[in-house]
């Protein structure tokens, strides 16, 4: 019967077996993996699907667009995710601790996964305080493990998000403030209109796809091949001299443990390189940009958060170009 599997034909033995197919890995962009897996999204107070840290409250002011209070002031709270809470000094944590706080953030677990979903179902409260929603069909599969079977796509996670927010705090047009915009590790206005000059008269290779566009001008209309290509291919050359020194230093910790996540094999030894170069920008990150002020957390996105498990997602499952989303877009539609 098909149920148990489809016949096949085995050249090698010249024999015939019953093919099957095991659903394995859940892969997607952060939002549609939330919603697959009934989780409360990137956002929330726990947003992550691998991990529980506790998100840190933040108010934002607005203005009502619409409805009777058309015009008027309000606030609302919204959460970002630094490694340590606001007024740490995030700068003098040494690499080996974050490599440490990295190693031992608060793992999800297929029964703590089951056990939230369990009871948000009957009180949808508790979800605030799980991030779990409800329990996924998906678990049902004795071949899936949640959240183990749900790793991070570098193409969302890294090209789409990381690379934009890093760009925004590099040239100063990150935060709203000018004041928050004068970092250690940014580059001034005139230096980011030249990478972009400069960048716009590379002249690439066919393979690497599109030429390159002036990302100064372009970034909001740059797809994700196009932000690979700069990251792993221009970043450096054209940032050298235009950036201070401990932040190229932190870019070639960001290029270099990319590129080895997503090469074709990943030895032993590159995961433990991997792991180092997540936590030297991690470190980088968070004392540069967010520097335990509270007025900087909005620099603590989810997807900085989310990068650094990616040492967990490749001893798991190989190499992270082996499970991104860059066949799906690139495939027929």
């Amino acid at each position: 019967m098909l149920k148990d599997g489809v016949p096949a034909y085995d050249f090698q033995t010249n024999s015939t077996f019953l093919l099957k197919a095991h659903l394995v890995l859940l892969s997607g962009d952060t939002p549609g993996i939330s919603k697959l897996l009934h989780l409360s999204g990137h956002m929330a107070k726990y947003p992550c699907r691998a991990c529980k840290l506790e998100g840190t409250a933040y108010k934002v002011a607005f203005k009502f667009k619409k409805g009777s209070r058309k015009g008027q002031a309000g606030e609302k709270t919204q959460y970002y995710y630094p490694l340590h809470p606001s007024n740490a000094t995030c700068i003098q944590h040494t690499l080996l601790s974050f490599c440490d706080e990295i190693r031992n953030l608060p793992r999800r677990t297929p029964e703590g996964y089951i056990r939230d979903g369990e009871a948000s179902s009957q009180d949808p409260r508790h979800a605030v305080e799980s991030g779990v929603k409800g329990i996924s069909p998906f678990s049902r599969l004795a071949t899936i493990s949640i959240p183990e079977s749900a790793p991070f796509d570098v193409m969302h996670l890294v090209y789409l998000g990381f690379v934009r927010d890093v760009c925004a705090l590099i040239n100063g047009s990150f935060f709203k403030s000018a004041d928050l915009n004068n970092h250690d590790g940014r580059m001034t206005e005139k230096d980011w209109e030249r990478l972009g000059v400069d960048m716009s008269n590379i002249r690439a290779p066919v393979s690497w796809g599109r030429y390159p566009r002036n990302i100064e001008k372009r970034i909001k209309g740059f797809k994700a091949e196009e932000l690979s290509n700069f990251l792993v291919h221009y970043l450096l050359p054209l940032s050298f001299n235009r950036v201070p020194h401990p932040t190229y230093k932190a870019l070639q910790s960001l290029v270099l443990a990319v590129s080895l996540a997503t090469s074709y094999q990943v030895t032993y030894d590159e995961i433990m390189e991997i792991e180092r170069h997540l936590a030297l920008v991690a470190k980088w990150y968070y004392g540069t940009f967010y520097q335990g002020n509270c007025d900087r957390l909005p620099a603590c996105k989810y997807t900085m958060h989310a990068l650094l498990h990616l040492e967990h997602d490749v001893p798991n499952w190989g190499p992270a170009s082996y499970f991104w989303q860059f066949p799906e877009v690139r495939g027929p539609h």
